[in-house]
């Protein structure tokens, strides 16, 4: 039987004031609270033994503040924020609660993915911004051997489950957790390696 190869991490960033609140975050740029340092070290201490190849951040602060901790403890030395892994841009929705009614109307532009958020952008616009991300960092996992890493928002790791296992619930954690996509039998998987987050009925997390 085959190994799991892991080939690409996904670490979501520490929790900020927005998150605590149950608040959308979109394209807000709120720095970690004190819980999220604590998460992003966390995390950092967790991946400590896994060697990986390049790292990539959002370049929103909760995300930088994050891979930050990260590479103190890892094996790598430095990394890049690439401006295409920001959240899914909900535009006016952004700092906004997650009231049951601002959370149905988010799920009407989710279903109806061409269509823009108001303010923001379509989750197909989204969607054309993200994947090829995850495919370039496949392809450098072929040419070295090594998962590139990713600091990133829940959204992003969402678009991780829906790619890889056709559920976007699949493979998204909660603050400072960490997905990997995997490769075992030939077939790729994503799935949350810590910290999962248990599903709660409907609840809608997307963005971050």
């Amino acid at each position: 039987m085959s190994d799991k190869q892991i080939v690409l991490v996904a670490v979501r960033h520490g929790q900020t004031a927005l998150n605590k609140n149950h608040c959308f975050r979109g394209s807000s740029n709120p720095p970690l609270d004190e819980t999220g340092f604590k998460q992003a070290n966390t995390a950092g201490h967790y991946l400590k033994g896994l060697e990986i190849g390049e790292v990539y951040s959002s370049p929103k602060t909760r995300a930088t503040q994050t891979a930050d901790a990260i590479v103190r403890q890892t094996s790598s030395e430095n990394y890049e924020t690439i401006d295409d892994l920001v959240a899914l841009d909900v535009g006016n929705f952004s700092g906004q609660p997650k009231s049951p009614e601002n959370v149905a109307k988010i799920e009407q532009y989710i279903n109806n993915s061409q269509v823009p958020i108001p303010g923001g952008e379509s989750l197909d616009e989204f969607r054309g911004r993200v994947r090829p991300l995850f495919i370039e960092a496949l392809k450098k996992w072929e040419q070295t051997g090594l998962p590139c890493l990713f600091v990133v928002h829940s959204s992003i790791i969402h678009e991780l489950g829906q790619m890889f296992n056709d559920d976007h619930h699949s493979a998204r954690v909660e603050p400072g957790g960490v997905s990997v996509v995997y490769l075992y039998d030939g077939e790729l998987h994503a799935e949350p390696i810590f910290k999962p987050l248990q599903k709660a009925g409907n609840k809608v997390d997307t963005v971050s």
